[in-house]
């Protein structure tokens, strides 16, 4: 029967897939700007990068821009020159298509060589001798359900927490060593210029094996909020991966 072909093809092609990135050199947490950037570097140099992302859809905050107005900004355009974004400059400022800006990410990610899994909630965090191996990962619809099922395991090498506001894997590890680095793990009120730069600073390694980017770091260091300026995102994921790769 042809149906049962079509689904013998997915749930091969899907699991194939699945199989082969139970080992990763990085495991990603958060498909938006950041994790799609990181991603779509890290891949580009030869790194084996799985995405993670609980959401059935990928891009995180982009998509709404700012209150459902589908435009985003950003001071510098360089990676989006290298992402093939079209940007047009208004005062000292670029603004994007936000829906142009998404797809674009997620197209360069995968092209790249990232494989990215939506619906995919990480849960916990391996770690062994006092280093993060890899993500505790379980269905996304069991887990809203309420039902209980046990998960499956990602190792990698170094985990990448860009999992936005909340900064899950960071409480994760805070949930259960209470004198772990963050006093706190909220952003502070809206200042673009020092958020934009504090995010690319801060960048880096929190616990050994787990590195924060995009708003994750705002919310570990307690930085500003930025709203819908996207190019801190973007320089975070860049630097992450560049971080990364020079461990590699």
């Amino acid at each position: 029967m042809k149906e049962i072909e079509i689904s013998r093809i997915i749930i091969e092609q899907y699991y194939n897939k699945l199989l082969d990135c139970l080992d990763s050199d990085v495991v990603i947490v958060g498909a938006g700007p950041a994790g799609l950037t990181a991603g779509c570097y890290l891949a580009e140099n030869g790194v084996k990068t799985t995405i993670l992302e609980k959401r059935l859809s990928i891009g995180g905050g982009i998509w709404a821009g700012a209150a459902g107005y589908n435009v985003i900004t950003v001071e510098d355009k360089s990676i989006l020159d290298q992402m093939g974004v079209s940007a047009q400059q208004t005062q000292d400022l670029y603004t994007v298509d936000a829906i142009e800006f998404a797809t674009a990410l997620a197209y360069k990610a995968k092209k790249a060589g990232v494989a990215i899994f939506n619906l995919m909630e990480a849960e916990d965090l391996i770690i062994k001798d006092g280093s993060v191996k890899g993500v505790v990962v379980n269905n996304t619809t069991l887990r809203s359900s309420g039902l209980l099922a046990d998960p499956f395991c990602i190792a990698g090498k170094y985990v990448i927490d860009t999992t936005g506001h909340p900064a899950e894997l960071v409480n994760m590890i805070k949930a259960k060593q209470a004198d772990f680095h963050p006093a706190r793990l909220k952003e502070g009120f809206m200042d673009v210029d020092k958020a934009e730069t504090g995010v690319v600073e801060k960048t880096g390694e929190v616990y050994p094996g787990l590195y924060v980017a995009g708003m994750s770091v705002c919310a570990v260091f307690g930085l500003p909020r930025m709203g819908p300026i996207f190019g801190g995102m973007l320089e975070s994921g860049k630097k992450v991966a560049e971080l990364i790769i020079q461990k590699i």
